[in-house]
């Protein structure tokens, strides 16, 4: 199991039979984009609520290519998941016995479950670590990196990790599972922790696996923008709760752009920001016509955040930018995690199910990791863990590294840079051609082609995802929900529910096609 956020410790612990498991994270345990989800979980527990209401929000805000019955899958387990968590000992917010439920942009119901106000992420986080720790069964292993898939016969049978900088170590695998999150810090801003670098995306493309869905990113349209601080996400459900935005004319000009105001899809009131700035004006959040005390009683964590950098959430504009939050494409699987190689499982963000569709439904993304982890493990078998593999290879010793870090960096950030100034909330054919010269110029730098160290192949790795999402970028003809080209503002009927399906090709170009996401994958025994 590489990856220790919701997908992989609800897999991890999930699994109906007896196994053993080798949890392997980037990081330290804990540490992963599931502890920074502000907002909440959602699911159809309320007795206003449903399943198929979740799914008709879920399917409009997916803007036409949302695969239908993965999301039906998705939001029938909310409730059960729920039940899972709190039997795990996740603690949500309630109001009196029930739980308080928020309501979230393009939600049509209140369903947003969340924990200590604005912490919703780090609650679970936190109450799976304390389960996995308890598991003999399951050994972990901190800040250790995969650094390649194994492939026997064109099946996965494990992969090599790098533990720290210096070793290397052989683990051999019958199954092995990618939750290795999304690839949000390919941008220069970007509300996603430090290692979501697509990691996970670049093993599944060595290894041959189609990915899907690779022009859509979701831009998160309301992260803190002061010069010289780090990104900070102000949670969807601070509108939710009836913040504004305005323009520095003090104007609310989401009430001339979409019947819905502020809670639109976050792909609809992202480039509304992205116009005000381009026309020279800054965005605000509003929250002073609210309850200050209630206010930061919902959002402690935000609030003393802002506090720190001398902003009070409840009497202060606040200001706010769009920045990279969730990506909807990844490693194309099913919702038990089945991809297009044998042996090989995707769950969670690395993993493109088709259930966001071109735009994700806010608080969407926890439910998935949750559903489809647990989905994925009681869908194995003990005979899927009999195969014959060979034996692991002994840890080796590497070189260091012969070229200097800072070169390394140097080109990292220049990725990051491309990605921000030519794959962002507005494309064009131009603009990404640009960025695929870019960033074939980058991986062509002497300093990688040179290098055998963990650093220089974490940056190669960087430098072929960025390139791969902009050219399927160039290869959609059409405008919709993440992914908008001014050169084609309408969406393409031909293309509804059409997935970018992207084929590896050894030594070559990979190829690309539109269809159906089960191609990838349906004709496949893992």
């Amino acid at each position: 199991m590489i990856g220790a956020g919701i997908a992989g410790l609800s897999f991890a612990l999930s699994l109906p039979f007896p196994a053993r498991v080798m949890l392997v994270t980037k990081g330290a345990l804990g540490e992963s984009n599931t502890r920074y989800a502000q907002g909440g979980i959602a699911a159809a527990i309320a007795d206003s609520d449903s399943p198929a209401l979740h799914l008709q929000d879920t399917i409009a805000a997916g803007a036409r290519l949302v695969d239908v019955e993965a999301a039906r899958m998705m939001v029938a387990g909310g409730k059960e998941a729920v039940e899972w968590l709190v039997a795990n000992g996740a603690s949500f917010d309630r109001e009196d016995s029930h739980f308080a439920l928020g309501k979230e942009g393009a939600h049509s119901r209140s369903r947003v479950l969340h924990a200590g106000g604005d912490a919703t992420g780090a609650e679970i986080e936190r109450a799976l670590v304390a389960r996995v720790a308890a598991r003999d069964s399951l050994t972990v292993h901190e800040h250790a990196t995969a650094i390649e898939l194994h492939m026997d016969d064109g099946r996965c049978t494990g992969a090599t990790l790098a533990i720290g900088t210096e070793r290397r170590c052989s683990v051999a695998s019958a199954t092995t599972v990618l939750a290795m999150g999304g690839a949000g810090r390919l941008w220069a801003v970007s509300s996603n922790p430090v290692g979501a670098t697509g990691d996970g995306i670049a093993l599944a493309m060595a290894a041959g696996a189609t990915l899907s869905d690779l022009e859509f990113t979701q831009f998160h349209p309301t992260v803190l923008d002061l010069p010289g601080e780090e990104p900070f996400l102000i949670s969807e459900a601070v509108r939710g709760e009836g913040a504004w935005l305005r323009n520095d004319a003090g104007q609310r000009f989401m009430l001339s752009i979409d019947d819905r105001a502020e809670l639109a899809p976050r792909d609809v009131v992202a480039r509304a920001i992205h116009q005000q700035n381009a026309a020279g004006s800054r965005a605000w959040l509003d929250l002073r016509h609210l309850d200050k005390d209630l206010v930061r009683l919902r959002f402690p964590t935000i609030a003393r955040h802002l506090g720190m950098l001398g902003l009070d959430l409840a009497r202060d504009l606040i200001p706010v930018a769009p920045a990279t939050h969730y990506f909807m494409g990844g490693v194309a699987a099913s919702p038990t995690g089945k991809t297009s190689v044998p042996g090989l499982l995707a769950i969670g963000e690395v993993s493109c199910t088709g259930v966001h569709g071109a735009n994700r439904l806010a608080s969407n993304s926890l439910l998935e990791g949750l559903v489809f982890g647990r989905m994925a493990a009681r869908a194995l078998r003990p005979a899927d863990l009999s195969v014959v593999i060979g034996a692991p290879v002994a840890p080796t010793e590497v070189p260091r590294p012969e070229s200097e870090a800072t070169a390394r960096v140097v080109l990292q950030r220049r990725v990051q840079a491309t990605m921000r100034n030519h794959v962002s909330v507005v494309r064009t054919a131009g603009s990404l051609e640009a960025a695929i010269r870019e960033l074939e110029a980058i991986l062509d730098a002497p300093e990688l082609i040179h290098d055998a160290s963990l650093e220089a192949a974490s940056t190669r790795n960087i430098a072929v995802v960025a390139r791969e999402i902009s050219a399927s970028a160039l290869n959609r003809h059409e405008s919709r929900g993440g992914h908008y080209r001014v050169d084609f503002p309408l969406s393409d009927p031909r293309l509804d529910g059409q997935h970018q399906l992207v084929t590896p090709v050894p030594e070559g170009i990979p190829t690309r096609r539109f269809g159906a996401l089960d191609e990838a994958w349906s004709m496949v025994t893992q």
